[in-house]
C-alpha cells in the first residue's frame, strides 16, 4: 500500500536520490540540502512524498504564489518523481491529486506544471490528469550551470 505524507527533514536523502535518477546527473548535494530545507520552513512551498513499506518511492511539490494574471493564487508543481519501479501504479495520480487538495484548501484558482518537450508519457500523463496544453515555455540559464 502507498502513503502519501507531507516530506521531513529525514526524507532528503531519498528525495536527492529521486531527482537524480530523474536528471540523470547528480545535483551539488549542499546547494540542494539548502533549498529542501528552506523551502521545508515556507509555508507557500509544499512537500509531499509517496511511501511504501517504509520506503520514499515518490516526490512531489506545488509552490504557492500570488499572481497579478489571476488576480488570486496560483500553484505551480515544480517536481513530480516517481521511482522507475512504481511508474504506471498510480502512484504519480496520488501525488497530483494530493496537491490539487492542498492548492483547493489554500484557494488556489489555478495550478500550472511544466515538462520537458521530449517527455512525452509525462505529457500524457498530465492530460489524464486533467491538464491543458495551453501555455508555451521558454528558459534561458542565468547562472552557473551544475
Amino acid at each position: 500500500m502507498v502513503s502519501i505524507r507531507p516530506a521531513e527533514e529525514s526524507d532528503e536523502a531519498s528525495i536527492y536520490n529521486l531527482i537524480t535518477s530523474l536528471m540523470g546527473f547528480l545535483p551539488d548535494r549542499k546547494s540542494l540540502h539548502d533549498v529542501f530545507a528552506r523551502n521545508l520552513c515556507d509555508n507557500n512551498v509544499l512537500y509531499y512524498v509517496a511511501e511504501s513499506e517504509g520506503c520514499v518511492i515518490g516526490f512531489a511539490s506545488l509552490h504557492i504564489e500570488l499572481l497579478l494574471r489571476h488576480a488570486g493564487l496560483g500553484g505551480e508543481i515544480q517536481e513530480l518523481i516517481v521511482h522507475e519501479t512504481f511508474r504506471s501504479k498510480g502512484v504519480g495520480a496520488q501525488l497530483v491529486s494530493r496537491l490539487e487538495q492542498e492548492a483547493e484548501k489554500r484557494g488556489c484558482v489555478s495550478i500550472e506544471v511544466t515538462t520537458r518537450k521530449a517527455w512525452v508519457e509525462t505529457q500524457r500523463f498530465y492530460e489524464q490528469m486533467g491538464f491543458a496544453r495551453t501555455h508555451i515555455n521558454f528558459t534561458k540559464k542565468t547562472y552557473k550551470s551544475l
